[in-house]
């Protein structure tokens, strides 16, 4: 896991002193090591946290002829047998490392070489002779990648601070962003908060030359495609899926372990890597005293196969400090409060590990966020005939312990006009703050409303592909990278294997959801592999609890500012007239959250 970065163009005065300064801004990612390489045309930079062939990997690297060079950040877990391939096509390797196989797939397959990667990954690929770039990013947007137009060239680079780090790259914010923001509580995955910042989406490739430009194009989308199996055949084939990316994704010379929450998701892969280890596995689990305490279930697993377990109570917290190190930390507004145990749990985890493999995309994958079956209930019903059921049913199910209030109000407030197509549904339960809060920007922007990763066809599939494409990348997978990378801990998420997460696209829902049971394929495969005391647990999310918080001196002081007359806030949202004092709900904290990160996006220090 590394921090990359890259400058193009003919404006590249001031020698290394570009490129360095960005690198510098990605040092948590990358503590071991960094390198810079001034070619003509383009400078590149990276910042290595070593994980596989540690004395052989270094970047930026060069091709054996040295008209490729690559700054590159994650994992290819299949480099082993690309390797074998490419020396059958005659190429020769100087490391162990998958960085040089990488650099060789694309330099024998081109752009397709991406098709054959199973991992996670965004790099950035500069090729002398043509004075063309290439750069690409895994499926589900596992690792970040950034740039921006400058000067007549581009800036590349893993994360905004680095890229900003470039120059000329102005600090306008995008109103489509903070529109985004201000519904869901993160940017999706299109979309950044900056006007000239860009994202590179998930499973997409970009190619530069001064001449053409930027050009993005994708080559792999989260789309479903359900095809007749039975559940007994798609048990079967899952499982064996299963095991092979959990045994491919323990490849690494450093020490790793796992993440252990006691679901049924960490749990899996806990019990998938104990059968692949000769050794204990380390497993990591965090409470929040009697407030949340999924310590019970995690030991139940724990115990079950002898892993090498080790508890953090994270008791009585500095809130108030750890919400503006999270501002720093997220390079845009971000709200979900499960950063902060996922921060806690990554930098205990790292004082033993390198690398923890986790549970992470099994809810969107498998149809396990306890709304899907009420959504699925509804499907092609009228929505005047069953709004009330259909708002009572999904506040009961989502009523978990922190959003549930929150979460029961919104539902019942859009009862009356709820959408007929299951997709758009899903949109509303993910929309936290009302339109009264967001009309300054309505009218004075285009507007924006999440839109499904492909064209909507009217069923439960497309709830599922909204969540794969636009909440998995935008929440989830942003959270756990920004998280970890900021202890230097590297994540992996054996369910997000391309070969697993296609078989998974290509099932029906209905052997996902049966008879108002979520993850029904994933129980049917792997039942056997938790305790009892797994099989009937509900599904709790892994939050915090944010209405507690809310209501403690320190982080009310920090609220009392951000939403005072002048502030920035209040300058971004000239028609918010809070009134003290104001509810502990989600949208509350998501008005703290964005208010700390404006007071700091132009002063955060370097991490």
């Amino acid at each position: 896991m590394c921090g990359i970065a890259a400058i193009m163009g003919v404006h590249m005065d001031g020698g290394d002193r570009t490129i360095r300064a960005m690198v510098a801004k990605l040092r948590h990612r990358g503590p071991d090591g960094d390198g810079v390489t001034l070619l003509e045309g383009c400078h590149l930079g990276h910042a290595r946290l070593s994980i596989v062939d540690l004395a052989g990997g270094a970047q930026p690297m060069p091709s054996a002829d040295s008209r490729y060079w690559i700054s590159f950040n994650g994992e290819i877990y299949n480099f082993a047998d690309l390797r074998a391939q490419l020396e059958g096509h005659g190429w020769t390797f100087r490391s162990k490392s998958d960085t040089e196989v990488v650099l060789a797939s694309f330099a024998q397959w081109g752009e397709q070489c991406v098709d054959r990667f199973r991992g996670m990954f965004a790099f950035a690929i500069w090729d002398t002779e043509r004075r063309r770039l290439f750069c690409a990013r895994d499926l589900f947007g596992e690792k970040p990648l950034y740039f921006a137009r400058r000067q007549g060239g581009l800036a590349v680079a893993s994360e905004i601070p680095a890229l900003r780090a470039a120059g000329g790259i102005p600090g306008d914010l995008c109103g489509e962003g903070v529109d985004a923001y201000l519904a869901l509580g993160y940017l999706p995955p299109d979309l950044t908060i900056y006007q000239a910042v860009q994202t590179l989406p998930p499973g997409h490739y970009l190619t530069w030359d001064a001449d053409t430009g930027v050009a993005v194009r994708p080559y792999w989308k989260a789309v479903p495609d359900p095809r007749p199996i039975d559940m007994a055949e798609a048990a079967g084939r899952l499982r064996e899926l299963l095991q092979v990316a959990v045994r491919r994704q323990m490849v690494a010379d450093v020490p790793l372990g796992a993440f252990l929450s006691g679901g049924l998701d960490s749990s899996t892969i806990v019990a998938l890597m104990q059968q692949s280890s000769t050794q204990p596995v380390k497993t990591f689990s965090v409470a929040f005293g009697d407030e949340i305490d999924e310590r019970p279930f995690a030991r139940a697993v724990a115990a079950m196969y002898g892993t090498d377990h080790h508890e953090l109570d994270v008791g009585p917290l500095p809130v108030g400090d750890l919400v503006v190190q999270m501002a720093d930390i997220y390079d845009e507004p971000f709200a979900d409060t499960s950063h902060i145990p996922t921060f806690l749990v990554s930098k205990f985890a790292r004082t033993k590990v390198t690398v923890c493999l986790s549970g992470d995309g099994g809810d969107e994958l498998f149809g396990g966020y306890s709304w899907y079956p009420t959504l699925a209930a509804a499907e092609g019903k009228s929505a005047s005939r069953l709004h009330w059921l259909v708002a009572r049913g999904l506040s009961t199910a989502l009523g978990h312990r922190w959003h549930g209030l929150d979460r029961q109000s919104q539902i019942l407030g859009v009862a009356s006009r709820w959408p007929k197509e299951p997709w758009r549904r899903a949109a509303k339960v993910h929309t936290y703050t009302p339109d009264a809060t967001r009309q300054a920007w309505r009218a004075s922007q285009a507007g924006w409303q999440p839109t499904p990763p492909v064209p909507p066809r009217g069923d439960f599939e497309d709830v599922l592909a909204y969540d794969a494409g636009v909440y998995l990348p935008g929440d989830i997978l942003v959270k756990v990278d920004r998280a970890a990378m900021a202890n230097s801990l590297e994540t992996r998420a054996p369910f997000l294997d391309r070969d697993v997460a296609e078989f998974c696209l290509s099932l029906p829902y209905t052997l996902k959801l049966r008879e108002g049971e979520t993850k029904a394929v994933l129980r049917a495969a792997c039942r056997e592999l938790w305790p009892q005391s797994l099989h009937q647990r509900g599904k709790q999310g892994f939050g915090a609890p944010y209405p507690t918080w809310l209501r403690r001196p320190d982080v009310e002081e920090h609220l009392r500012r951000v939403l005072a007359p002048g502030s920035d806030l209040r300058n971004l949202l000239p028609g918010l007239e809070p009134r003290w004092p104001l509810p502990a709900t989600y949208q509350t904290w998501m008005l703290l959250t964005l208010g700390l990160w404006l007071e700091r996006r132009e002063r955060a220090p370097t991490r």
